[in-house]
């Protein structure tokens, strides 16, 4: 059994508790210089009153001897320090590698109450600077070729090593849920690929639209439900090449050429709605094609405009503060036009009165975002959920509307950024960092 070269350990760290294993042997150093030894020849059990040393609910411990009934107290405020010698095994790593084909989640278990160390670079997880660590057991998921190693560590104690190696086979497939060419999803839309895309709906009723121009590239794309005349949802980038502001709004609204049942220009007129735009007219301001372009009526929803022209025109306005801020941003923005589910229960996602007895009125508005730094390689993503009525709504409080993207997803059954490897989606559309938004909430 190797030791790790550490200072001497006082109260914290030679903290043992009710269920770490046993010890072996146990020093305990009294407050008025007593030291008292006790290993495994005459020490059967320890029994914790209360709590651990060192923590606030304890009181103290009682030693069993071995071949005696006998027991031997101490209270905590007696003590000055406890070392303890565990018995440590060496983790077990399982499984304990192999060849996998897809992202597999491993765990290693050492010793009851050990911390366990591990690198996936080579390194020795005893001292490695970039060792990874975690109370036993750890579960993590390796989704590439590596050789785990791993180290169970009590106070000053470490056990031998452990070590797996897990290989990549040829068919391994580290995004299950993307839009792929094997699924036939490129042949309905060949950028669909590209990391704003969600993954496309499998309906045959369904259309999807690229809108570019040869100077500044794609300015969005939508998918649109034929059998709703309604767009399902708008995706687009914003990045430091396509957020230039060298011309004005056009205001040329116009039914779309590539979608044969596209809403004219004037289609919304006398509803008491306004042309609500999902890839807004301010966020494509480089040219006057690019420009145009978010002005096809494919990219709008009907919208009270105390919703239109307040709230979602601030957190459009906060999108373009953020597309600044980073290296990219791959944003999604939509309206429910199926049912969505909110706490569990299902409920309709359109209201009842149509705009111009024609066109369906969503009840919620939403965006999904994902905002890439490409100094450190990492994701953050974050969704927007709005309810529209015919109320304006000032809150800048912009975290009271946030959620995970995995919620967003749940409420409305859409999967987004499907294109992102999968540990990584898995990672970043779990949770969403306020922070990082530079957010709050009113609370």
């Amino acid at each position: 059994m190797k030791k790790l070269a550490l200072l001497s350990l006082l109260v914290m760290v030679a903290t043992v508790n009710a269920m770490a294993s046993e010890p072996v042997s146990m020093t305990i150093t009294l407050k008025n210089g007593v030291v008292k030894t006790y290993d495994a020849d005459g020490m059967d059990s320890v029994r914790y009153v209360g709590g651990a040393f060192g923590s606030a609910d304890g009181v103290g411990l009682k030693i069993y001897l071995k071949n005696s009934d006998q027991s031997v107290d101490y209270l905590y405020s007696q003590i000055e320090s406890i070392t303890t010698t565990v018995e440590l095994t060496k983790p077990e790593i399982s499984p304990a590698g192999g060849t996998i084909s897809s992202a597999q989640q491993v765990t290693i278990t050492g010793t009851s109450g050990s911390t366990i160390y591990y690198t996936t670079d080579g390194t020795d997880p005893a001292t490695s600077a970039t060792r990874m660590s975690g109370p036993s057991p750890v579960t993590l998921t390796v989704s590439s070729s590596l050789t785990l190693h791993a180290v169970s560590v009590f106070g000053d104690q470490v056990s031998d090593e452990a070590s797996a190696t897990f290989t990549m086979s040829a068919t391994f497939d580290n995004n299950v849920n993307r839009n792929s060419l094997i699924s036939g999803w490129r042949s309905k839309c060949n950028e669909s690929w590209r990391l704003e895309f969600p993954h496309l709906s499998e309906s045959d009723n369904n259309a999807w639209s690229v809108k570019s121009t040869s100077n500044y590239g794609i300015t969005y794309s939508i998918e649109w439900d034929n059998s709703k005349v309604a767009n399902r949802w708008s995706c687009y980038e914003m990045h430091a090449g396509n957020m230039a502001q060298n011309v004005e709004r056009t205001n040329n609204f116009a039914a779309d050429p590539d979608i044969s049942n596209s809403p004219g220009k004037n289609d919304y007129s006398g509803s008491g709605f306004s042309r609500g735009h999902l890839c807004p007219s301010a966020d494509r301001l480089c040219s006057t094609e690019q420009n145009d372009q978010t002005f096809y009526m494919t990219n709008m929803q009907p919208q009270w405009q105390n919703h239109n022209g307040v709230l979602w025109a601030n957190l459009e306005a906060k999108i373009r503060v953020w597309g600044q801020a980073c290296d990219t941003l791959y944003v999604v923005k939509a309206a429910t036009i199926d049912n969505v589910k909110l706490n569990g229960t299902t409920s309709q996602g359109v209201y009842d009165q149509l705009c111009n007895n024609r066109f369906l009125v969503p009840k919620y508005f939403y965006m999904a975002l994902l905002a890439y730094n490409k100094s450190t390689g990492t994701y953050q993503a974050m969704g927007l959920w709005t309810i529209h009525q015919d109320v304006s709504d000032k809150n800048k409080n912009y975290g009271d509307y946030a959620i995970s993207i995995d919620e967003l997803e749940a409420r409305t059954g859409i999967d987004f950024f499907c294109n992102l490897p999968d540990d990584i989606e898995a990672t970043v559309e779990a949770t969403f960092d306020l922070n990082y938004w530079g957010i709050t909430t009113s609370n």
